[in-house]
């Protein structure tokens, strides 16, 4: 039973500590905005999906995005990797190359950009997402 309490204040302890904001524009002094899944209107984002803000990184915002997306969903790899390769091509991006195994990966091109696609499974629950977005050199 003492276990069990120690435990418990643990936990709530732990519960306690809050998130942090990742600012994500505007210089030093001035106010970032919080980083929200919402934002990004031209990749296809999973419903239920849970944004990982300490492992998310916006470099640029202007004429598209580019950095790192990432988030957890609920749904299984498979059904994650079905839903980029499905909806994608919806918004316009064009597939390059696509790999499912235990760490799935889809490449896509959309205008100047690249999309690089991470998906594995979480180790209870759902499927961890990493998106990675770079600016394509023009010739």
């Amino acid at each position: 039973m003492k276990n069990f309490s120690l435990l418990f204040i643990l936990l709530f302890l732990v519960s306690c500590a809050g998130d942090s904001l990742l600012p994500v524009k505007g210089p030093e002094g001035d106010p970032g905005s919080e980083l929200n899944l919402a934002e990004f209107e031209d990749i296809p984002i999973p419903l239920n999906s849970k944004l990982d803000k300490e492992k998310s990184i916006i470099i640029s915002k202007n004429r598209g995005w580019l950095g790192r997306l990432t988030f957890d969903t609920s749904e299984n790899q498979i059904t994650v990797f079905d839903f980029f390769r499905n909806e994608l091509p919806k918004f316009g991006w064009k597939k390059l190359s696509e790999v499912s195994s235990d760490t799935s990966l889809l490449n896509y091109q959309n205008q100047n950009r690249l999309a690089s696609i991470q998906i594995s499974d979480n180790t209870f629950y759902g499927s961890n997402v990493s998106i990675t977005v770079s600016e394509m050199e023009s010739n």
